[in-house]
């Protein structure tokens, strides 16, 4: 088994949250059990250097939590001690930021300790400068600074200042100092909003608990069919595989549209070089977007005990290597068409092996292993805009030719092999298929082919983000990873809630 879409699930509260207002049941009562992973990750360095991650209070191994504090101190001297102080700020910025500017819900008293950690020492962890200026404050190691701000990529930012930027870059593509949230809500050992978790079954019974909870409470979904067209009073849709080609109507007082904003914003709204009938793909390129990705999903013959279930493989040689191993989200505003893409290394990865947590997901003696590798998205074309969606398929799938799926391929296996019982990992490959940005604009209609959608600048952030309100259609409003407040399932979910407040409202006045 493997995942096709997010393996590590984060603040599962909110999940439950759903389940309460929507019948006042639970995620179990639906078949959704979430369980934590300890640790968090493990982390492994160019050199072959490793530290494990994670170790919630109360729950851990403390011996194991002590080896890795042991482990902070070999990288950097005090690095434990540093890594707290890193911790405790990025912690209060959870702590405010989350339900003050995500949720859009006051909460006053957490200010105090938002202001205090900003300001102190100088203002060292001052929230809105770029995220590279704060680490170079605090940690003198390349392993620690990659180690406290791998997660940027998450919200399609690079933490390294640009100079070439307005303010550092952090309007743009460079992540301010206050994403470092996303370490604490990983890895911070007693925030209660902290900590990894896994779906057992995967992520698919998170999807299955959500469809039981939506029938249980009178929701008819419809299979096997695709919008064409939405308008403010209804939308025009197919039925996939209808010899007949028919274009069926469905009116509505209002629309929540969860396609990807970019992608619905042309093909479902404005089509101008096409009707109501067409099948079409094409995005609104004019946002600046996160990286794509490359998945390698692999049935393995053999166990690969070495992994734990999140694993990430950072580049940390040093500064040099390190920033050029963002260079997939730095490059793309530079990119020319006709220039060669096909080189991404040296690239940072992220390994999912589900059956250390979950032992269902293979054989006996077998595993499977997901591995995803930062990419360029796709590149728009005007001229394949104005074919239909199966054409363009065939242009955006040459994007990511075999010799460069292969380069990426082999520098993995080799990267891999650092570790104990991964070496000649090729040999026991049984089984493999992999996605690209194109494959995940086919299967899901995202924009640039990106699974994290817009990028997090502060161009893009907050009340800068694309709002759930449609400026296109009247009545229309929008829900998903480039819609307010962000991207990640539980962010969504906020999105979800906010926008079924506004659907309240603006039915009360039909």
């Amino acid at each position: 088994r493997h995942e096709r879409g997010p393996s590590l699930l984060l603040l599962p509260y909110i999940y439950r949250e759903l389940f309460e207002d929507c019948g006042n049941s639970t995620p179990e009562e639906h078949g959704l059990i979430m369980t934590q992973c300890v640790p968090a990750y493990k982390v492994v360095f160019s050199d072959g250097d490793t530290i494990e991650m994670g170790f919630p209070v109360g729950i851990s191994n403390n011996n194991s939590a002590v080896e890795s504090r042991k482990k902070l101190n070999e990288v950097e001297p005090n690095g434990a001690q540093k890594w707290d102080e890193y911790m405790a700020a990025m912690s209060a910025f959870l702590n405010c930021g989350l339900p003050n500017f995500i949720q859009e819900q006051l909460d006053l008293a957490s200010f105090p300790t938002f202001v205090y950690q900003a300001l102190r020492n100088g203002a060292k962890m001052w929230p809105l400068k770029p995220h590279s200026d704060s680490l170079d404050d605090i940690f003198t190691s390349t392993k620690l600074k990659a180690l406290a701000s791998f997660q940027d990529l998450y919200v399609g930012l690079e933490p390294y200042r640009n100079d070439g930027e307005l303010f550092g870059g952090v309007i743009k593509k460079t992540a301010p100092t206050v994403f470092g949230l996303l370490s604490a809500l990983e890895l911070h050992p007693t925030n209660k909003l902290a900590g990894v978790f896994a779906p057992k079954g995967g992520f698919q019974s998170v999807s299955t608990a959500f469809k039981s909870l939506a029938e249980s409470r009178g929701v008819k979904i419809q299979y096997n069919c695709t919008v064409t067209k939405i308008c403010s009073n209804g939308v025009y849709y197919k039925k996939l595989n209808d010899q007949s080609n028919t274009t069926m109507w469905m009116p509505a007082n209002l629309c929540v549209v969860n396609a990807d904003l970019p992608y619905a914003t042309k093909s479902l709204f404005q089509q101008t070089k096409h009707d109501k009938r067409d099948i079409i793909y094409d995005w609104d390129d004019s946002f600046d977007f996160s990286s794509g990705v490359i998945a390698f999903h692999w049935c393995v013959n053999k166990r690969l005990d070495a992994l734990n279930t999140h694993n990430v493989f950072l580049c940390s040689d040093n500064r040099t290597l390190a920033k050029q191993s963002w260079s997939v989200l730095r490059d793309t505003a530079n990119y020319k068409e006709g220039e060669n893409e096909n080189s991404c290394e040296p690239f940072n990865f992220y390994v999912h092996r589900p059956c250390n947590s979950d032992p269902s997901a293979a054989p006996d003696g077998h595993d499977s292993v997901t591995i995803l590798v930062p990419c360029h998205t796709l590149r728009r074309s005007t001229e394949v805009a104005r074919l239909g969606k199966e054409e363009a398929m065939k242009f955006y799938r040459e994007q990511f030719d075999e010799e460069f799926i292969n380069s990426i391929r082999d520098a993995v296996f080799t990267r891999l092999s650092i570790l104990k019982g991964v070496g000649n990992l090729k040999k026991s490959v049984l089984h493999e298929y992999i996605d690209t940005p194109a494959t995940y604009a086919n299967l899901y209609n995202l924009g640039a082919g990106t699974p994290f959608g817009l990028s997090h600048g502060f161009g893009q952030l907050s009340v800068t983000r694309p709002d759930s309100e449609s400026k296109v259609q009247d009545n229309v409003l929008m829900v998903g990873a480039s819609s307010r407040p962000g991207n990640g399932v539980p962010l969504v979910l906020i999105g979800a809630k906010l926008v079924s407040q506004k659907v309240q409202k603006k039915l009360s006045f039909l």
